[in-house]
């Protein structure tokens, strides 16, 4: 008998001393995982994956993901503003807008080729540190316009959890303290086009890498009748490792190709009162529309997206109505982007 409670003393000892450092590895933090404006990385659009229930301890095998036929997305992280809390993510011809404040990454609106949305009660993704069993619920609104004239009133809802730890299986990789989080949001729009949509995300979080190791999507659109898309979003880890490095590359790359598209650029006046004249030129054809960002990257204004010729251009946006302060102006060219920071008095 005492030779088995030695046994059980010792290793409880050792469980001790394993635990914590396990379980600092299951949780999200800010230093770890919130985005930075520096960073860009790969996307691969795959087939959805399946989901298993929810349950304390997991474990997922994916193993048979390949990424030979996967689409590519690529993702670019910048800053909107000076303000180093406010961050941008451009994929797929959209822009999306977020804020961390009081421990919480926020998304603030969105706006694409024909829709701009700007929160008026943010949408929270993401807490520090979150851990397992940790939830965030509560009611989001939103206004924006579609196609520059449609007025859009949107009201949803939102529940976002740690639902899971567990080992993830991935080709040529096993990672034992994985976090999955479950997102679900629905919402509706409330004014002219009355539809309502219901997301659920799935993400799988490493403690060693920053971003998502894979995010498995379901999105369902009432209007006339039901639709529903399904979606796997697989992000390499080795990928994730290196990413400031391959930025830096990428930047630098982007910038040249940016350059070689959109040229003389200005805004004047700056500062400026009522109207705002923006000038470029573009060195071959191209998809063209400019934003304008006010606190932190929210969405003031965007003209509609136009094919523009080889040549010098010149857009005027009246920003009589604008409130004073310091604004962003983006310039968006097929996939690159010029900006300029404007003073509004």
């Amino acid at each position: 008998m005492h030779m088995r409670m030695k046994k059980f003393i010792n290793l409880f000892i050792i469980w001790s001393a394993i635990v914590p450092s396990q379980l600092a590895a299951q949780v999200l933090t800010q230093r770890q995982h919130l985005p930075l404006t520096t960073d860009s990385l790969l996307g691969y659009k795959l087939p959805y994956v399946a989901i298993s229930d929810s349950s304390r301890y997991l474990g997922w095998d994916f193993s048979y993901l390949s990424i030979d036929s996967a689409e590519v997305i690529e993702m670019n992280y910048f800053a909107p503003t000076t303000d180093t809390m406010y961050i941008g993510l451009h994929r797929e011809r959209a822009n999306f807008y977020y804020h961390f404040a009081k421990d919480t990454l926020w998304q603030t609106g969105y706006e694409t080729s024909r829709t701009h949305v700007r929160y008026t009660s943010p949408l929270p993704l993401l807490h520090f540190p979150f851990a397992y069993g940790d939830t965030m619920q509560g009611i989001f609104f939103g206004n924006g316009q579609y196609c520059h004239i449609l007025p859009l009133s949107i009201a949803g809802s939102y529940t976002t959890c740690v639902d899971a730890i567990g080992k993830l299986v991935l080709p040529e990789m096993e990672i034992d303290s994985t976090i999955r989080i479950h997102q679900q949001i629905r919402y509706n729009e409330q004014k002219t086009m009355r539809y309502s949509i219901e997301e659920n995300r799935y993400l799988w979080y490493s403690p060693y890498c920053r971003y998502p190791l894979l995010e498995a999507i379901t999105v369902k659109t009432t209007k006339d009748s039901d639709s529903i898309s399904y979606a796997a979003l697989y992000y390499l880890p080795q990928e994730q490792e290196d990413v400031q490095e391959r930025k830096d590359v990428e930047q630098d790359l982007q910038t040249e190709l940016a350059d070689s598209l959109i040229t003389e650029v200005s805004f004047m006046p700056n500062p400026v009162f009522t109207d705002l004249q923006v000038n470029y030129s573009l060195v071959r054809p191209a998809q063209v529309y400019i934003s304008v960002h006010y606190n932190g990257g929210i969405s003031t204004y965007q003209t509609p997206i136009r094919k523009e010729e080889e040549g010098g251009h010149s857009v005027t946006i009246s920003m009589a109505g604008m409130p004073v302060g310091n604004y962003v102006v983006y310039i968006h060219a097929d996939d690159m982007i010029v900006s300029g920071n404007i003073i509004k008095l």
